[in-house]
């Protein structure tokens, strides 16, 4: 024990003597944060809050249809309904240089007389019904058709997404089909108070029958999705644990090329104690710098009128993620410190796999927007564990329980690392040199 806590005293020593290093390590991180919080906060909330969708609509109906759509649209707290532009009343052809120019996503014509021809067609379905009933023999109005239709035109813009038209189809048929069944209850109450004069009709608009309700298994009234702050926070304090490969592995580079090392080797010190000593002394680095990352997610960015970082209450669940993940990284960085020949290979090497483990990981985008294949090798990467770890911690209540996957995960994968550089270095020790 005296030999690992003498091996600790020496890599802070190392620390403390490069104060500058030391503050950048806490400092950059930090500021990092804030800026990529900043940046994303207005696409974060599109996806996150109740998005705006701007949309152009050209009302050329006038009636019952074109309000009816309108207000729908407007209801639904995801289109923001633009019927004119700098005061002027839209047109089908402005609107469509619009949409064709990328300003607007979506555009949408609702042709002239198109309610007329629904009360049309309504009005001869509810007359080949009534007479149905009332003559079922020899019924005149059976054989008449109405093969009219309304043509609504929905501009779209060639870049937007292939599921968001699908979905903004399907809004616009089910508020026409909503239309034209208040339109036939409608007029069957009219038919029906010509007939029988004592007839009173209901006093209440069609209304859906079939509902749909929310039910979380969490718990929660509102779905889980993060805020940019419970997103940015925990992704980037990862960002910043793994990318202290660079630090790290060069400094176990210096230790070979001044030949500290072999003199380490001379001492009756195991390897293994060596890298445990460099371990215990960044995990407390690693740490101090997550905590950090959360201080300024709760203080620094709701200066920025962004939404303070909520962490939950399970505080000892939030210190093992943290321990785990600096663990996780602390292997990953040894063992590239002791693969890596040269500064060079280091660096390129670390900077590289740590940006690819935080792409593939969903710290820059979530997981849940990739492709398929994406998602699953996403589950590959250990930022991704230590992410979805905290993420549930912070957003789901998570117990110590829920996260001990991800936890075991990023402890399997320091072993793992661990052992190689312990195989690397007992197949090419420096005395070897």
């Amino acid at each position: 024990m005296f030999k690992f806590f003498s091996a600790c005293r020496k890599e802070s020593l190392i620390l403390i003597r490069d104060m500058a290093g030391l503050v950048l390590l806490f400092v950059m991180p930090m500021i990092m944060v804030v800026i990529l919080a900043l940046v994303q906060e207005k696409g974060w909330s599109s996806i996150t809050k109740d998005p705006s969708i701007p949309v152009l609509l050209v009302d050329e109906d006038q009636d019952t249809l074109g309000a009816k759509i309108e207000e729908g649209l407007k209801g639904s707290n995801i289109f923001k309904i633009y019927t004119s532009l700098d005061g002027k009343k839209l047109s089908q052809t402005v609107a469509k240089e619009k949409i064709a120019k990328g300003e607007y996503n979506v555009g949408v014509i609702i042709p002239q007389g198109a309610t007329k021809i629904i009360r049309h067609k309504v009005q001869v379905i509810v007359t080949q019904v009534i007479s149905g009933i009332m003559m079922p023999v020899d019924n005149p109005f059976l054989d008449i058709q109405s093969n009219d239709s309304v043509n609504i035109l929905v501009y779209f813009d060639p870049g937007i997404k292939g599921t968001f038209k699908y979905a903004f189809m399907a809004t616009m048929k089910e508020y026409s089909m909503f239309i034209e069944s208040s339109m036939i209850f409608s007029s069957f109450n009219s038919e029906l108070k010509k007939m029988f004069t004592q007839y009173q009709p209901p006093k209440m608009d069609y209304r859906e029958t079939v509902y749909f309700s929310e039910i979380f298994p969490a718990g929660k009234d509102e779905k889980a999705v993060p805020s940019t702050t419970q997103h940015n926070v925990p992704a980037w304090a990862l960002f910043a644990m793994f990318f202290i490969v660079i630090p790290m592995s060069g400094s176990m580079i210096k230790e070979r090329e001044e030949g500290s090392m072999i003199r380490i080797y001379t001492l009756p010190v195991s390897y293994l104690t060596i890298f445990m000593a460099k371990v215990g002394v960044y995990t407390v680095v690693c740490i101090i710098q997550f905590i950090l990352m959360m201080l300024a997610g709760r203080y620094i960015l709701p200066l920025a009128s962004i939404a303070p970082l909520a962490i939950g209450s399970n505080y000892p669940g939030i210190l093992l993620m943290m321990i785990a993940s600096s663990l996780a990284a602390l292997g990953f960085a040894i063992a590239v410190g002791t693969i890596a020949r040269t500064h060079q290979q280091a660096a390129a090497f670390g900077v590289v796999s740590v940006v690819v483990f935080t792409a593939l990981g969903g710290l820059w985008v979530p997981v849940y927007f990739m492709p398929e294949a994406m998602r699953t090798i996403a589950t590959w990467s250990p930022l991704n564990w230590g992410h979805v770890g905290f993420i549930d911690l912070f957003l789901r209540q998570a117990t110590i329980v829920d996260i001990l996957p991800q936890v075991l995960k990023l402890i399997a994968f320091f072993v793992v690392t661990i052992s190689i550089a312990l195989f690397y270095r007992r197949v090419n020790s420096p005395l070897n040199s």
